[in-house]
């Protein structure tokens, strides 16, 4: 339904959330809408208006005192906030007043990311730019701003790679009220992971990189003892952070729980699922156009579309030991022969026609060939001028030529110029039998000076295209 509704003339979805109570779901585009649907049906319940069309990069689901918000932000570098009511019986609901400190002190670059934390009532932003501001939900105003230095200083951030920009944020509400503790992790500036501590004007206690490319997107479980940290090749680790920066600042990264491959192209979307099973699960999602479900310690389950089915209660049902097939492509230096008892869970007594096939997705929708979400300064980042190109000569018209035999007039033979009549013309000199004559210069009747002495010869012309042949003997 959702796929449907999108071609019947909505913009392009760049995020999307439940609700609180998991039977919503709402939606941010890049006309800069939010619309909150039924999830059962497929029905728009509302449509929610911020005053822009600006594309919205972040939404998030708020309950502060018992009171329901919907905030959202994007490229309008502003912190819209909707009440979540059903009381309303208008299909169109407008945003409430700006915060004042948001309109004067604010963010001054696109907003990326955002989050809340309800136990303490904090709001962070962070922006392309690199920098993160906390926000008191109750009053509006600005709690501290935080802005993390260059790991290198000698190389400072371009602002025009988005080497500084911070793409998500993440709260560790299980740690509670703490001053001592990092109960905020970011992802960014340059792909670096950084552990603040919010209190106190704010401070560094752990930065880490999982490698040399830097992680692009984060997540954390419930119970903020597990980070799965993405990368842009589609490489996941998983670290312990249950001791991890609660007593101080630490040097090292924490310790690594899994690492694995999940898929190729760079992931987009991570989320810890609990209350399925036992143990909890962590679907991801990429740009390879699949999804995939995996456990707590990085156990491949499956891709979802899939023609076999598995049992989430089930661990035999589960692919593991098994890899994605695209990703053992990958991986392998050169095309094999995939074993028939790797097939097998590919293989299923179901019809060729139902199995799901990722690569015949429709690719006519007019989002299909976009990134998602954009950032202003790549969409408008001048491209570099470059002399490269095809020669001169590549770009000369061709023509097809006709072999046609050349055909020649028949020279006059009334003139016997030699220099007129050379190209219809063949000599044949042949060496007299008499060397002891004495050289001179034959007279063919036409003065020429530019013919030299030499030895007394016998000369045949023998004349082309059927012309009577002349022999002249030279005594």
């Amino acid at each position: 339904w959702y796929q449907r509704r999108v071609r019947d003339g909505s913009s392009a979805v760049t995020s999307m959330i439940f609700d609180s109570s998991g039977r919503r779901l709402v939606t941010g585009g890049r006309d800069g809408l939010l619309r909150i649907w039924n999830y059962n049906n497929g029905q728009c319940l509302r449509t929610l208006k911020k005053g822009s069309t600006e594309e919205i990069t972040c939404v998030i689901h708020v309950t502060v005192s018992k009171n329901k918000y919907i905030v959202c932000v994007g490229w309008d570098r502003r912190i819209n906030v909707f009440t979540d009511t059903t009381d309303s019986i208008h299909h169109e609901q407008h945003v409430l007043p700006h915060w004042v400190d948001d309109e004067r002190r604010g963010h001054t670059e696109d907003i990326l990311a955002v989050t809340a934390n309800s136990a303490t009532n904090h709001l962070a932003t962070s922006s392309y730019d690199g920098e993160i501001i906390i926000w008191s939900l109750v009053s509006g105003h600005i709690f501290c701003r935080l802005k993390a230095p260059p790991p290198d200083p000698m190389k400072p951030f371009d602002p025009m790679e988005g080497d500084a920009a911070v793409n998500k944020l993440v709260f560790l509400s299980a740690r509670g009220i703490t001053r001592r503790a990092a109960t905020l992790v970011a992802c960014g500036p340059a792909g670096y992971i950084h552990f603040w501590n919010i209190y106190k004007g704010g401070k560094v206690m752990s930065l880490f990189a999982p490698n040399t490319d830097g992680a692009n997107l984060i997540a954390v479980n419930n119970n903020n003892t597990v980070l799965a940290a993405g990368d842009t090749a589609g490489n996941v680790k998983l670290y312990n952070i249950s001791e991890y920066c609660t007593e101080g600042t630490e040097r090292s990264p924490p310790p690594l729980l899994s690492h694995f491959r999940a898929h190729t192209s760079t992931i987009k979307c991570f989320e810890f699922v609990s209350g399925l099973g036992s143990g909890e699960f962590l679907l991801s999602g990429s740009d390879d156009w699949s999804v995939r479900l995996w456990t707590g310690k990085g156990h491949y389950i499956g891709t979802l579309g899939q023609a076999t089915k598995w049992d989430i209660d089930d661990p035999d049902t589960y692919a593991h030991p098994r890899v994605p097939r695209d990703v053992l492509a990958v991986a392998l230096p050169e095309p094999i022969d995939i074993p028939e008892k790797v097939r097998q869970f590919d293989t299923t007594e179901s019809t060729k026609e139902n199995k799901c096939d990722l690569h015949d997705v429709d690719l006519d929708m007019d989002y299909a060939d976009q990134e998602g979400t954009r950032l202003r300064h790549v969409k408008h980042k001048p491209e570099p001028k470059t002399h490269e190109g095809p020669a001169v000569y590549h770009s000369l018209p061709c023509f097809e030529l006709t072999d046609v035999p050349p055909s020649r007039p028949a020279p006059v033979i009334g003139s016997l110029d030699p220099l007129s009549i050379l190209d219809a013309v063949e000599i044949e000199s042949v060496a007299s039998e008499n060397s002891n004559l004495k050289p001179f210069t034959p007279k063919l009747g036409i003065r020429n000076s530019n013919i030299r002495r030499a030895s007394p010869v016998t000369t045949k012309l023998k004349v082309l295209n059927g012309a009577p042949a002349l022999k002249t003997n030279f005594k």
